[in-house]
């Protein structure tokens, strides 16, 4: 089998500003000592058989030189990217010393996927890739270039040991695993405690109609009541009443050509983004998510919407939430809901694909069990949530308890709508979307364009 040579890892960082970004059980088992009887006899047997070698860890390894190319939707000082890091050092210190990684980091959404594409056209994908489940994956999947990850799990045998949303949150319509999640996140409403009580605000909002009015009185009492940037996350408000009334139904109908945005749902999706784009802050739609939770956190908001990824921005030294912040889950409409209040946009993060030939390469199924054995505990102790069960719970705090026990009662997640719809009406779903904010667009006329846009991209 052809390895590619490689002498150390590169890194390079795409210097670009993020536009925008598209939307992500039970224990991974810590490495075992060499000599006893356990699973990694059972490994070092298959090893023999391929003529693999086995070092003093107890995993099985090649030992020749190999590198996989990773583009990561990502920036290089991320969380999900340190841990990685970390990893690959654990792996050639203790594995296989010739291992490597060439991994680019784009944070860019159009960058990234535009550089996936000049190389699938080419058959020059990447070994690893991050990306969507969205209508250009199932052109790669039924071109046959990308790895069913479900199958690679079972071979590993850990298909059981993730938390039911970051299993299936990269999968098919027709239930087939592609994708690795890198993470296990919850998407909250944050709050300020002290704004809250200083509006006389005395419970946090159960339905959206409850949401409206502490934003009235947040906003009556001098302060704004929510902190919002982007394009993309103001479609998660988009789809949060389809979300509760029908589930995941009306979103797949609009991206088959089966629903209108003029139907009486999206109608209503889009009334409650008017209704609620009064409350955010001027010049929300040039905001950078960073600078709006430093100012989140900085008490210039009553609350801001955004996921567990945050966790180490609203945390003090103990891994605990800052006293003067606070979460709550998706509101529900209160009548006609068909789904539990643990459920919404609960995901695992941008999935990672891997290319059909880098599968069937030894060494990459090798540092995959490596991977896995290591990467849930790593998550824990770099403070942010897992997609799969830690193997010590008690390296968690009380917050990432609560919020894993959370993620763990999710059975049903969320679609974000712009990677399910084509990618051209989605084009037409961030650009347009903010004008009902602005007062540029009244809901039917918001509808009107994008089912024409729907008509003219959906085969």
């Amino acid at each position: 089998m052809k390895k590619r040579k490689v002498s150390s890892i590169l890194l390079s960082l795409a210097l670009v500003t993020s536009l925008l970004a598209g939307c992500g059980d039970g224990e991974a088992g810590p490495a075992q000592e060499a000599g006893t009887t356990t699973e990694a006899d059972t490994e070092e047997t298959a090893a023999s058989d391929t003529g693999a070698a086995v070092g003093d860890s107890g995993y099985a390894t090649t030992g020749e030189a190999y590198e996989i190319h990773y583009i990561a939707r990502s920036n290089e000082d991320g969380t999900q990217m340190q841990a990685l890091y970390k990893i690959i050092d654990m792996y050639q210190d203790q594995v296989n010393p010739n291992f490597s990684m060439n991994i680019e980091c784009i944070p860019d959404q159009q960058t990234h996927n535009q550089k996936i594409r000049t190389l699938a056209a080419s058959d020059e994908l990447p070994d690893w890739w991050s990306g969507d489940v969205d209508s250009y994956f199932y052109e790669l999947w039924n071109a046959g270039m990308v790895a069913n990850m479900g199958d690679i799990f079972k071979k590993l045998g850990i298909y059981d040991k993730f938390y039911w949303c970051a299993l299936n949150y990269p999968s098919t319509k027709d239930g087939e695993i592609v994708g690795m999640s890198w993470n296990g996140q919850g998407e909250y409403f944050w709050y300020n405690k002290e704004i809250f009580e200083a509006a006389g605000i005395e419970k946090t909002p159960e339905t959206f109609e409850e949401l409206l009015e502490d934003c009235q009185k947040i906003q009556d009492s001098g302060v704004t009541p929510i902190g919002m940037e982007g394009q993309w996350r103001l479609l998660r408000y988009l789809g949060f009443i389809p979300w509760r009334l029908s589930g995941n139904d009306y979103i797949d109908k609009l991206a088959a050509g089966e629903a209108k945005y003029s139907d009486e749902l999206g109608i209503q999706a889009a009334q409650f983004i008017i209704d609620i784009g009064q409350y955010f802050q001027e010049g929300w739609t040039t905001a950078d998510s960073s600078t709006v939770m430093e100012q989140m956190k900085a008490g210039q908001f009553g609350m801001y919407y955004s996921g567990t990824w945050e966790l180490p921005n609203f945390v003090d030294e103990n891994g605990e939430l800052l006293d003067h912040i606070g979460i709550f889950r998706l509101p529900l409409v209160g009548e006609g809901d068909i789904n539990g209040v643990a459920d919404g946009f609960s995901n695992g993060g941008a999935p990672m694909f891997i290319s059909t030939k880098a599968a069937q390469e030894e060494e990459m199924m090798n540092f995959l069990a490596f991977f896995w054995d290591h990467y849930n505990d790593i998550c824990l102790e770099m403070g942010y949530l897992p997609p799969g069960e830690p193997s010590n719970m008690d390296i968690a705090t009380d917050l990432q308890k609560q919020l894993l026990e959370d993620f763990a009662s999710v059975t049903s997640y969320a679609e974000c709508w712009d990677v399910v719809v084509d990618v051209a009406t989605s084009e037409v779903l961030l650009s347009e979307t903010p004008n009902l904010t602005l007062g540029n667009l009244t809901a039917e006329e918001w509808a009107a364009r994008l089912d024409e846009a729907a008509e003219m991209n959906i085969e």
